[in-house]
């Protein structure tokens, strides 16, 4: 009984973060980053800047939301917790800090240095 309300515990976070995600995904989509008036070259650098961060925070969101959605498929489908590459249990702990993780912290980090 306590696995489970600490399970649903885990997607009430899951979800509301999602929600979130979803509210500031939304509006990095419809906030222009430029005023679209004539620029001299310094106004073009800057909202060059301004565009490439905005473009850098909305795909690290989404890929969050990519990991939480994956998060809550896996509670749903009983899995939640194994990772996905050795099947093993992830650490309570490491699931605590970072919910929405889909590896063991050694597999996590084997999948970091391969992916250099």
């Amino acid at each position: 009984m306590k696995a489970e309300s600490h399970l649903e515990k885990i997607k009430q976070e899951l979800v509301i973060r999602k929600k979130v995600l979803e509210e500031v995904l939304d509006r990095l989509s419809q906030e222009p980053v430029s005023d679209n008036q004539s620029q001299d070259d310094g106004d073009q650098a800057v909202s060059s800047t301004l565009e490439t961060l905005r473009n850098s925070i909305q795909n690290a969101e989404y890929e969050e939301y990519v990991m939480i959605e994956s998060a809550l498929q896996a509670i749903a489908d009983g899995r939640y917790g194994i990772c996905q590459d050795c099947e093993q249990e992830i650490s309570e702990k490491r699931l605590k800090y970072y919910p929405n993780a889909q590896r063991c912290l050694a597999c996590q980090e084997a999948a970091e240095i391969t992916s250099f």
